[in-house]
């Protein structure tokens, strides 16, 4: 499938998924071109051998289209910083391997925005032709000590992605240049340590490593029983920059921190509930941190109602510091998150001075489609420390006095898997603000939509 036409096939499932199929193309006429698209794809992504399974070549690729509009992110109406605009990601990958011995992978991407603010066509959403992923991973010989080693450019994510993700939804996403090592004693659990530096994206000039900040980590993934999971990590980051700012005014110096925890999730009849927990020690700029978060969740599924209906809670906290001033940091580091899907698809909230009340409904009318949605209440754990958004930048400053509830947020989400290597997804939230954004300045309600059509192989 040459670019025209494969970029012709989002627009197409997009056009499609849309509503208009009923009055736009006949029925049948939509599945054979369905079905044709999936055998062009499958020919694209095939595995190739050669010397009877000796060597294998494969190549990969998506192609991502997703119109965002946004109004009032800043709370502000009488401020232009709205904007409707359109993101392209496009990735295309090789691996070439020997099952015996291991793979070798490479993947390119390029992320453009077409925005007309240039507030939304920075870094976070813009990484011109550049490398995203190169990568050996190399087979224990022995298979008494089943294990894998992957050196270069990769992703790292694990468990829900809470501390550890690819930030997927990003236009850019996330990579480490790493040495991680991988350890499968039994089939129920999986060892993985591994030392890296997340890779800076740099728009138009070629990606590279931060130096400066090293993160290890230790994370063994178990399945104790039927149904259910148990993980342990620990997550170390250590930031060589000497120039970091303590509390203390004068205070600077680097960060060592320390992050343990536990996930444990799983199912019991028509029951699914999950804890994870994580405590953070160390030291900023030689001044103590002492931080924790927490995730809980229980859910229910109508497995015999139409529609299959899950309802669901949620409660999420991230510590805040309670005291700015003291030479010790109780705010909560992210650390490298995919935190999208977990605290509103507005991303105007992370794991860090937050407390979350989340409650969900979600259904599927059809096998390939799934309607979801989220009702968020926000309060901040502390009102000394900022509101933090899901990059964990500051979206308003700690005010003395200040009410500690932040507002609301409605999502609204249906995913239409269109076929194996086509999904198209619509969404729209709705955020009322609450005491916190009223005190500290300007409080319209926000908005945003967004259709995003993916295709891959």
């Amino acid at each position: 499938m040459n670019p025209a036409k494969w970029l012709g096939t989002i627009c197409a499932a997009g056009v499609l998924a849309f509503g208009g199929l009923a009055e736009a193309a006949p029925l049948d006429v939509y599945n054979e071109f369905i079905a044709k698209s999936d055998q062009e794809l499958d020919q694209l992504g095939k595995i190739h051998l050669f010397e009877s399974g000796k060597y294998t070549l494969k190549v990969s690729g998506e192609a991502r289209y997703r119109l965002e509009v946004r109004d009032d992110f800043t709370f502000n109406n009488t401020s232009y910083e709205d904007d409707a605009f359109h993101l392209l990601r496009t990735r295309l990958g090789i691996e070439a391997g020997m099952p015996s011995i291991g793979k070798v992978f490479v993947q390119g991407q390029d992320a453009e925005s077409f925005a007309s603010s240039s507030l939304n066509q920075t870094n976070a959403f813009v990484d011109r032709f550049d490398l995203r992923q190169l990568f050996v991973e190399l087979k224990s010989p022995w298979e008494e000590a089943p294990a894998k080693l992957k050196i270069g450019r990769q992703e790292l994510a694990y468990g829900e992605q809470r501390f550890v993700g690819a930030f997927d939804w990003s236009n850019v996403a996330r990579v480490f240049d790493a040495v991680k090592l991988s350890v499968t004693p039994t089939d129920k659990l999986q060892v993985d340590a591994w030392v890296s530096q997340p890779v800076l994206v740099t728009r138009v000039t070629a990606n590279s490593a931060d130096h400066e900040d090293h993160f290890y980590g230790i994370y063994a993934a178990g399945k104790p029983f039927r149904d259910h999971i148990l993980d342990t990590f620990l997550f170390v980051r250590h930031d060589l920059d000497n120039e970091i700012a303590g509390e203390i005014s004068g205070h600077r110096g680097q960060l060592k921190e320390y992050t343990l925890g536990n996930r444990f999730r799983g199912r019991y009849s028509d029951f699914d509930y999950g804890v994870e927990w994580a405590l953070q020690l160390g030291s900023r700029a030689h001044e103590d941190i002492v931080a924790w978060a927490l995730h809980n969740e229980l859910g229910y599924t109508f497995v015999r109602a139409p529609w299959s209906p899950r309802v669901g809670m949620e409660y999420n906290h991230g510590s805040g510091d309670n005291e700015t001033s003291d030479g010790n940091f109780g705010t909560f580091d992210n650390l490298f998150p995919t935190n999208h899907p977990h605290y509103g698809f507005m991303d105007l909230a992370s794991l860090r001075n937050i407390d979350q009340l989340e409650t969900n409904l979600s259904a599927k009318p059809f096998k390939s489609l799934m309607l979801t949605s989220k009702y968020h209440w926000f309060f901040l754990d502390s009102n000394k420390s900022a509101w933090f958004n899901a990059g964990q930048g500051v979206i308003r400053p700690a005010r003395a006095n200040a009410s500690q509830t932040i507002g609301q947020e409605l999502d609204l989400l249906a995913k239409w898997t269109v076929s194996k290597h086509i999904d198209t997804l619509f969404g729209y939230s709705h955020f009322f603000p609450g005491p916190f954004i009223k005190d500290t300045g300007a409080d319209n309600d926000a908005n945003f939509f967004y259709w995003q059509t993916a295709v891959k192989f």
